[in-house]
């Protein structure tokens, strides 16, 4: 039975929800969808800034709970980043609405797949399990996405298929094109400078119990990688700094967590192949390029300094903040609360 992973902060009293990424085995089926960022970079090396920072055309950071859904919630921030970029216009997407879609596109592969390899046809229903950034990506181009207000994100309309009028909305909101970025340090520099945000898998360590107050990510040390990945990862990068060697990166674990929802993941593990993966930028309009005026030609804060990181580690407490539930498992002593009791630190009865 599959499982859901979940991350504890005690000092929040809440838990973030991860494992909501399944890696992507394939590319989208339209071409406009898969195209090569490589193609469309207009910026060479030398050109890039120290620094881009698009935090403040970005629409507030959301909260995912205990959602699979970190994939739609990326994908939604960026849609609204760019509907924000185009008209000045703050619109608020359904992220619920992308995640059914994306799913639903998920699972009829997996049902194909499965006939072809049982030779009978057999169904499986759209579950809490996480999506692919292809599927979302398709689901996109195809329903688009309606408001938060027209599908608004219940947990208990997490598996339910969204109204008709949701669906009839979301075709006014459709992206037309999506570029697939290399793991590569200029190209996701020159996809930010471009003024592009783009969506990104991680494996992520215990270690990232450590980012919730400052968000200053490490990179994975030996002893994380002994202990292993305990999570898989949907975040979106809007911004990166030579000083501090890092990306400047949107959570959706809500404001409270990091610094004020966004972390900074070090150049070193977003370049590392083996820990990050399935990068990819969308657009919803022909343009290769938005204005310079996210550029930090000064570049003066380091996020990563050391000021800002806990002064002692404990190691035994980032294995003690994960926490693994049997999906349907009713037994009340393995279900993850909502929220945490502030006093002790423990779970809720």
């Amino acid at each position: 039975m599959p499982k859901k992973i979940y991350l504890r902060n005690p000092f929040k009293s809440k838990i973030h929800r991860l494992n909501g990424l399944i890696r992507s085995k394939r590319l989208p089926n339209n071409a406009a969808l898969c195209q090569s960022f490589c193609d469309h970079m207009t910026y060479d090396v030398g050109t890039l800034p120290p620094k881009v920072d698009l935090r403040e055309e970005m629409t507030p950071v959301e909260d995912q709970s205990t959602i699979g859904s970190c994939v739609a919630n990326s994908l939604a921030g960026t849609y609204e980043y760019l509907i924000k970029k185009a008209t000045g216009e703050h619109i608020d997407v359904s992220r619920l609405f992308i995640y059914y879609n994306a799913r639903l596109k998920d699972r009829d592969l997996k049902n194909v797949l499965r006939a072809r390899a049982t030779k009978r046809k057999t169904l499986v229903d759209v579950e809490d399990s996480g999506c692919t950034i292809t599927s979302a990506i398709e689901a996109l181009s195809e329903s688009g996405t309606c408001l938060e207000s027209l599908w608004p994100y219940d947990h208990e309309h997490v598996n339910v298929r969204p109204i008709d009028e949701a669906y009839s909305e979301g075709s006014n909101h459709l992206i037309t094109e999506a570029f697939k970025i290399d793991v590569d340090l200029h190209q996701m520099r020159s996809c930010l400078a471009q003024g592009f945000p783009f969506v990104f898998g991680i494996k992520l360590f215990p270690s990232i119990r450590r980012a919730v107050d400052f968000g200053h990510v490490h990179i994975p040390s030996k002893s994380d990688k002994i202990k292993g990945v305990f999570g898989s990862h949907a975040m979106l990068a809007v911004g990166y700094s030579n000083r501090s060697k890092a990306f400047i990166v949107r959570n959706s674990w809500g404001e409270e967590w990091g610094d004020r929802g966004y972390c900074y993941i070090p150049d070193e593990y977003m370049t590392d192949k083996r820990l990050c993966y399935d990068v990819w930028t969308i657009r919803q309009l022909a343009n290769d390029n938005f204005s310079n005026d996210h550029w930090d030609q000064e570049d003066l804060i380091d996020y990563r300094a050391s000021a800002s990181c806990p002064d002692s580690i404990d190691e035994d407490e980032d294995i003690q903040a994960i926490e693994e539930v049997n999906e349907g498992d009713d037994d009340e002593d393995t279900q993850v609360p909502e929220e945490m009791n502030e006093d002790d630190g423990h779970e809720q009865e």
